[in-house]
């Protein structure tokens, strides 16, 4: 099975992706992870792209992260599709609480590579309202486009609705 986990950063999107990870044994990609090792150039858009694609190419694996501009490559290979929703003053809160958690303990981020480093400057503000103006109706629009059976969305509003979640995908896939 191939799961995708997407939502607005500070979703809770790594976590889960872990927790589900270990309970089913999957691989795991965290694009963060991935392209925070990078120097964002356009090479690094290409490397992007074919550690993706090499990924995908196992029997079961999860990837978490949206990345609009490669979401296409996943929704198309996708089994199921996590779609963690929050509201933007959680995700600020989240990511602030985070940032703050990280700068005393780089442990706390385990998901990030050890050169990644957080400031908390005008970047990090730009960051900020990029996550305060997510628009959960370019994503959906996404999603239509490259999935025509949404029967295998699963939308996420709530902590406990996230414990509920990989018994859905057990019971819905008979995944032993």
């Amino acid at each position: 099975m191939k799961i995708i986990i997407i939502g607005n950063c500070g979703s809770g999107k790594s976590t889960l992706s872990k927790q589900i990870a270990a309970q089913l044994n999957y691989p795991l990609l965290q694009l963060d992870n991935l392209w925070h090792q990078t120097n964002y150039s356009t090479d690094a858009k290409e490397w992007f792209i074919q550690k993706q694609i090499k990924f995908m190419q196992q029997d079961n694996w999860i990837i978490d992260g949206n990345y609009r501009s490669t979401m296409s490559l996943r929704l198309q290979q996708a089994d199921v599709i996590i779609w963690l929703k929050i509201s933007k003053f959680r995700a600020i809160w989240r990511i602030i609480k985070r940032s703050i958690l990280f700068r005393i303990n780089k442990k706390t981020r385990p998901e990030m590579p050890e050169q990644f480093k957080e400031h908390f400057d005008r970047e990090y503000l730009e960051f900020l309202k990029f996550v305060f103006s997510y628009d959960e109706k370019q994503i959906s629009e996404v999603i239509k486009v490259n999935r025509t059976d949404q029967s295998n969305l699963v939308i996420v509003r709530k902590k406990a609705d996230k414990k509920k979640i990989v018994n859905l995908i057990e019971n819905e896939y008979q995944i032993v």
